[in-house]
């Protein structure tokens, strides 16, 4: 089999998502963009998967069409093979195909904006600035009190210097409660700061990995100014990591559609109001690829210069970390063969899971977070481990308290959930 048209010569189908579904009587594997570039799925028939695996960027059609028939595969004629090309490539999810010029043009047109636009805006909250203040009181409301930060809320030993903020990235519809609940907890506490720095989960981020983008952030409140001459500092120490080609911005459109900072400063923004702040946006790679050891991570020549940059500049002025990050996600909407209906034994002991991570957090103990996740292999899918861990590394807060502890529905059954949680860390 030739390949004659002009796909690439050797296809290389992109991160995707795969989940297996019956459509008809019959079953396909369903394909969907995590990026998002395109809003369509794809249903592929279960016969072609075998095919879909040699799409790694180093077989050509001949090799892939052999390996798959070698492998139990049905033989296709090349007119079905290049017709799953075609509509592969048409929705951009092969990463030498159309998608090279199409990203190309999408990062320049998200650049020449003057500031990111809200993605989820009348998607998962109201545009309208007025109307997104109702929804957003509407959680805060049982949690709103005149002195917000108030003695009964926090050990009496606690040093009440706000150092960092682990916010929820969930939505608000389901993790509303818990916003509401951390956020009013510290909202008086973050009027004078100058600077926050906001790590956020970046679910299409290749790993160990920091993400930034001069972009300003605009929210249905206003516009939240991003710290440029700290990016350009950050962009410089990050130039050095020969590893990944132009390390601060490979992944820069990423920005565009992440949802983890933008639900986060949302909140932000309603605390602060009309402030002067600056934020420094910073979306974070996973580390999973490193939990073999966290000397991986801290020994990131890179990385870990730059934590000691925003530790110098914390000394300096008035700056808040903030990790925008969720913690577990089970059950068989993340690939769980076991369902996790409510009130169930796996549900406790996911919780408790939860709960030894939350008291390392809020001990400040990067390393006992890092190392409970390792042990037992993020069997609950951490998605929040890199901002959490970029949150008590660069911010080197001792204590703290966490709040708003929930599972939040993940699948029409309730037999998946997300669970969430706020932390407030001071030192």
């Amino acid at each position: 089999m030739t390949n004659d048209s002009e796909f690439p010569d050797r296809p290389e189908l992109r991160p995707v998502e795969v989940s297996r579904i019956t459509h008809e009587g019959s079953d396909y594997f369903l394909l969907k963009d995590f990026r998002q570039l395109s809003e369509q799925s794809l249903m592929v028939p279960t016969p072609l998967g075998l095919y879909l695996q040699g799409f790694d960027g180093t077989n050509t059609l001949n090799e892939i069409v052999k390996e798959a028939v070698r492998n139990g595969a049905p033989e296709v004629t090349q007119e079905t093979l290049n017709d799953l090309i075609t509509r592969l490539d048409d929705m951009l999810l092969l990463s030498n195909g159309k998608y090279e010029a199409e990203i190309g043009q999408r990062l320049t047109d998200y650049r020449s904006l003057p500031d990111r636009k809200p993605a989820l805006a009348d998607k998962a909250y109201p545009s309208g600035t007025s109307d997104l203040r109702g929804y957003l009181d509407g959680f805060a409301f049982p949690y709103m009190n005149d002195d917000v930060m108030v003695d009964d809320d926090l050990p009496a030993d606690l040093d009440v210097e706000l150092k960092a903020v682990v916010s929820p990235h969930i939505d608000f519809e389901r993790g509303g409660d818990s916003y509401g609940m951390i956020w009013e907890l510290v909202r008086d506490q973050l009027q004078d700061v100058e600077l926050f720095v906001v790590f956020g989960t970046d679910h299409n981020g290749d790993g160990p990995r920091l993400t930034l983008t001069n972009q300003n952030y605009q929210t249905p409140l206003g516009v939240l100014e991003t710290d440029t001459e700290l990016v350009s500092e950050i962009s410089r120490i990050l130039s050095n990591d020969s590893s990944v080609e132009d390390h601060a911005f490979a992944d820069e459109f990423n920005h565009a559609s992440e949802h983890s900072i933008e639900l986060a400063t949302v909140w932000l923004h309603r605390a602060i109001g009309n402030s002067n702040a600056k934020m420094l946006p910073i979306l974070c790679g996973s580390l999973s690829g490193s939990l073999g050891t966290e000397s991986e991570v801290m020994d990131h020549s890179e990385i870990s210069r730059v934590v000691r940059l925003l530790q110098t500049v914390a000394s300096e002025r008035k700056t808040m970390f903030i990790a925008a990050a969720d913690l577990s996600h089970v059950g068989p909407a993340f690939g769980d063969t076991e369902l996790m209906p409510k009130n169930s034994e796996d549900r406790r002991r996911v919780q408790a899971d939860d709960e030894v991570l939350l008291n390392a957090i809020a001990k400040g103990r990067k390393s006992s977070f890092f190392e409970s996740i390792k042990n037992d292999e993020d069997r609950n899918r951490i998605c929040g481990l890199a901002p959490i861990y970029m949150t008590l590394w660069a911010s080197e807060a001792t204590n703290g308290v966490w709040n708003g502890y929930q599972q939040c529905q993940a699948d029409e059954d309730d037999t998946s959930f997300v669970s969430i949680a706020g932390v407030a860390l001071f030192g």
